[in-house]
């Protein structure tokens, strides 16, 4: 081969090595893209500042995509991050179910995919998993409420957006503890979507009816405070314990002054930082775990003060 023909060649290769990168062949200068299911409460916030602050840290962009509870919404905005270029997901999906084909394609297309908090149904579609077991905080919150009223008595739940893994995990812990509780009955059930006016709203409506309620408990904080407003209003405060979960600022504050009776840690934060950790690490081909598991904390107002800030 004559020189004239080899230096051709490498042109021709080098020309195809820059276009491959061009195309996402190399994530260094690309954004990471966190995709949330909504930042209405403060848990969601915390989560969302723990992702951000991560990145920072490790000199990473990251965008984040609020998918305001709709699962659609989600897919739309993975679809349109994957399309414009992106080093790797986060992702605290809206639902178990609805994003999995979106999350299959952008790793088939090469980018990692971390799932923070909240599983999917299909957990080969992501490289890792980053969170907790929603059925042990389930349980946990549930046999904290259980031993607490005694055995007996009427309670009521108030559950998360249905069809969340956060939902579907914690109250199914809630029906594992009351397989040991016969004597406990489940007055009420019902979602208010993490959102703590619908839960005011709710235990407002069961409230009239005169129901002899022992203890209300919610798949998250903010609802958990919704129930205590409602309750406190009504004055009976002094019969009925409310439980919740995430230990958000306000309701630790709750329990600290001795209003709300228990709440539960996810160890928001550490979740967060874990997962942008793990898909930068992804990103640069490093191997992780599948699963990454972050323990609850049971929090009262015997060890608030250890969490408070």
């Amino acid at each position: 081969m004559n020189t004239k023909k080899l230096l051709s060649l490498t042109i021709v290769s080098l020309m195809l090595i820059a276009l491959l990168a061009s195309c996402g062949g190399s994530s260094a200068n690309k954004p990471y893209a966190f995709f949330i299911s909504h930042q209405t409460n403060a848990f969601t916030n915390e989560l969302t500042t723990a992702i951000t602050t991560k990145a920072a840290e490790l000199g990473v962009e990251v965008t984040v995509y609020d998918a305001e509870k709709d699962p659609a919404k989600q897919v739309s905005q993975i679809e349109t991050a994957v399309n414009q270029g992106i080093a790797g997901i986060v992702i605290e999906p809206v639902s178990v179910d609805g994003v999995v084909p979106a999350l299959e394609a952008a790793k088939a297309a090469g980018i990692p995919v971390v799932v923070v908090n909240q599983r999917i149904s299909k957990a080969e579609a992501a490289d890792c998993f980053v969170g907790v077991e929603n059925v042990d905080g389930g349980k946990l919150e549930m046999l904290t409420a259980a031993e607490d009223i005694g055995g007996s008595g009427n309670v009521a739940f108030l559950l998360g957006p249905l069809g969340s893994d956060a939902q579907i995990g914690r109250t199914d812990g809630y029906y594992e503890v009351l397989k040991d509780y016969p004597d406990i009955s489940v007055a009420f059930e019902q979602t208010a979507n993490w959102v703590t006016e619908e839960a005011l709203a709710l235990v407002e409506n069961w409230l009239q009816t005169g129901t002899d309620l022992k203890a209300i408990v919610a798949n998250n904080d903010g609802m958990a405070l919704g129930a205590l407003k409602a309750v406190e209003d009504a004055k009976l405060l002094d019969q009925i314990k409310i439980y919740g979960l995430d230990a958000t600022p306000d309701a630790l504050a709750a329990v600290a002054d001795g209003r709300l009776t228990a709440t539960i840690s996810q160890n928001t934060t550490v979740q967060g930082t874990t997962a942008m950790d793990t898909v930068v690490k992804l990103a640069k081909g490093e191997k992780v775990d599948p699963e990454i598991l972050v323990d609850f904390v049971l929090i009262t107002k015997d060890n608030v003060n250890d969490f408070l800030q």
